[in-house]
């Protein structure tokens, strides 16, 4: 069975219970704030890393578009269990104008620490370096390097060497990633460029000069080992948008797919040996390819790279955005081994499903992204893809044969979401008008409740690859949600209705729709305010729910010292809700260590009091005065005040 779980987040949650469909209202937690935690959230990417800070678990990263802009980790604590690892600083803050829209991780300076990698609209690529202690789950308050928006070519650029590029880099796009892709030994990044002046747009593949440390870039710097020059012959007018690295033909050599917007244009270069990229020749007929003609489409974040055929030979799958004739269909560029991977034309790109996202009414709507799997683990490799109800998560499944045929795939829908909420409509209160000795006249106002909204839960964006996450052996996708609303609008009507009375003594009530108007108006909290959910594989074809628990910082707790004022001595108690190293310290009101209680002792998960006599890490007794314990958790930190009087 497939298994949803949903995070809420309202202000902070504790032991929160999640189940689909079911309305959840976080506890508001006012009497002890964490800094370092954060109250709303809205989902724009999510992203699974390969366990960056190697403690054997792999993180969801997920950009997040509330308190100015963030960016989260989050950690499988256990089956069916996550915990919240670590937050990026607010990132607007900075003088940002815009949050990030995706997130990857990799190891730029290939130091063998994990980084969390993303853009910053104004600034650049911040890249957060793990501090490479197990079980630390530290990646800074601050950027361990930054990839800057007028980066340099490097040496490879030739002419260009040493010089900006032009226009500098942008930092809203929606698709960009980190991997060795010309085989070098050393990861790059590799983004477009779509600017408002058109001569500067481009592709780019930027690499790492030197290395930096946890928080600290030391003397490093980045360059571009590659580019695309734009130029119009070879992007077919489109706007740069997407990279899709994989080797098409099997050479064991990558090859990039790019993508315009622009009627699903696809065009392809090819990495061969480091620091090299050859495009397709500018004269040529067939260096791009327009896929929609029918309507202008684009992949909106980004396609699937996939060999569902096991072929050895990459596809490149685009499940289409856009309500044109094509929106919501999935098509696919493939090669054979031995094909000029240059040469883009419709003998290379071809429509495998027809009407993947379908609306209530069967109409076709847009989709979004797409990633390789089995989830259902029947065999058959399908592409996931997500959309808005009911065809959240939709699997384009391969059945083998000739990859290239849409007879060849099935259409299953692995969760359908849940459905739009509205208020049902009810009569209440009705009002009965006399006249003055009491007859019932032939008018009676009725008030009723209805809604003039209708909400639903959003669409599901970027799906993170399949994984088992939690160690349970089941694979998981997470499904961030877009476009989902905090409130919606509940208004009262008052409606007149005249009562006909006939010679046969038959009755009926006419509404006088000219007398309706507004009574009252309100807003409700939506029900349905999830920014990530997930879905889990167990038995082939069904979906069911599992309620999951999210541990949060909330559910770490630092209760007040008893007594307080104190004297000689007093007790400090504090709840763990998993397995915790922790230490436990007091500081005195410049910040200076007092006393260890506990230094990095491990404890089990549970309730705790320590007893503090007042004296310090020499056995000496303190002074009269205010002191604060600190709680610290990795990177949690929780702290109360105390006073000492003698």
């Amino acid at each position: 069975m497939f298994k949803i779980f949903t995070l809420l987040f309202i202000f902070s949650i504790s032991n929160a219970q999640f189940h689909i469909g079911a309305k959840f209202i976080p506890k508001k937690s006012t009497t002890k704030p964490d800094s370092a935690y954060f109250g709303d959230i809205g989902i724009r990417g999510a992203w699974i890393s390969n366990d960056i800070d190697k403690d054997g678990k792999p993180e969801l990263l997920i950009t997040d578009y509330t308190k100015r802009g963030r960016v989260h980790a989050f950690q499988a604590v256990g089956n069916d269990t996550l915990e919240w690892i670590w937050s990026s600083p607010i990132l607007n803050s900075l003088g940002a104008n815009s949050t990030p829209r995706t997130i990857r991780s990799g190891d730029l300076d290939g130091d063998g620490k994990g980084e969390i990698i993303f853009p910053v609209n104004g600034y650049g690529f911040f890249v957060y370096e793990w501090d490479g202690v197990i079980g630390s789950h530290k990646f800074g308050n601050k950027p361990s390097a930054l990839i800057p928006k007028n980066v340099q070519y490097g040496p490879s650029m030739g002419s260009l060497s040493g010089i900006a590029n032009e226009g500098n880099l942008q930092f809203t796009v929606e698709n960009f990633e980190v991997m060795d892709v010309d085989k070098d030994g050393a990861q790059e990044l590799i983004t477009p460029k779509n600017l408002t002046a058109v001569a500067n747009d481009d592709y780019l593949i930027i690499s790492a000069v030197g290395s930096w440390d946890f928080e600290e870039p030391g003397f490093s710097s980045f360059q571009i080992e590659a580019s695309t020059r734009r130029t119009i012959a070879i992007y077919g007018g489109g706007g740069p948008y997407g990279v899709h690295p994989a080797d098409l033909n099997g050479d064991g050599k990558n090859e990039i797919v790019f993508h315009n917007w622009n009627f699903g244009n696809y065009w392809v270069a090819k990495t061969t040996n480091a620091d090299t990229l050859i495009l397709p020749p500018i004269d040529s007929t067939w260096r791009y390819f327009y896929q929609t003609i029918n309507g202008d489409n684009v992949a909106l974040f980004g396609g699937a790279v996939a060999d569902l055929d096991n072929d050895g030979n990459q596809e490149v799958y685009f499940p289409w955005y856009g309500a044109t004739a094509e929106g919501g269909d999935l098509f696919m560029v493939d090669y054979k081994s031995g094909d000029n991977v240059l040469q883009a034309d419709s003998n290379h790109s071809f429509k495998v499903m027809e009407g993947v996202s379908l609306s209530t009414s069967g109409a076709k709507i847009s989709s979004f992204y797409g990633v390789e799997s089995d989830l259902d683990r029947n065999g058959k490799k399908e592409i996931l893809v997500g959309s808005a109800y009911p065809s959240n998560v939709v699997a384009v499944e391969f059945n083998g044969g000739d990859i290239r045929l849409a007879s060849n795939y099935t259409r299953k829908v692995f969760y359908t979401g849940e459905n739009n909420y509205v208020p049902s409509m009810t009569f209440k209160d009705s009002i009965v008008y006399r006249d003055s000795i009491g007859l019932k006249k032939d008018t009676t106002v009725f008030k009723i409740k209805d809604s003039t909204s209708v909400l639903g839960e959003g669409f599901v964006s970027k799906i993170t690859k399949p994984i088992d996450f939690d160690g349970d052996t089941k694979l998981e996708v997470f499904l961030p949600y877009q476009s989902v609303v905090d409130t919606f609008t509940v208004r009262t009507y008052q409606r007149k209705y005249t009562w006909l009375k006939y010679k046969n003594d038959t009755v009926k009530w006419v509404q006088d729709s000219i007398k309706s108007f507004t009574d009252s108006t309100i807003k409700i909290s939506n029900p349905k305010k999830w920014g990530v959910r997930s879905l889990e594989t167990d038995i082939a074809g069904s979906v069911d729910g599992k309620d999951r628990v999210i541990i949060t910082p909330d559910d770490f707790i630092l209760n007040n010292n008893y007594p307080n004022p104190f004297n000689p001595s007093t007790k400090i108690s504090f709840e763990l809700p998993l397995n915790k190293i922790i230490s436990l310290i007091i500081f005195d009101v410049t910040g200076k260590e007092i006393r260890s209680l506990e230094k990095g002792k491990y404890f089990t998960k549970g309730n705790y009091t320590v007893e503090w006599n007042g004296k310090n890490n020499s056995g000496k007794t303190v002074p009269s005065g205010i002191y604060f314990c600190q709680l610290q958790i990795g990177n949690l930190v929780k702290s109360i005040k105390m006073n000492l009087v003698k």
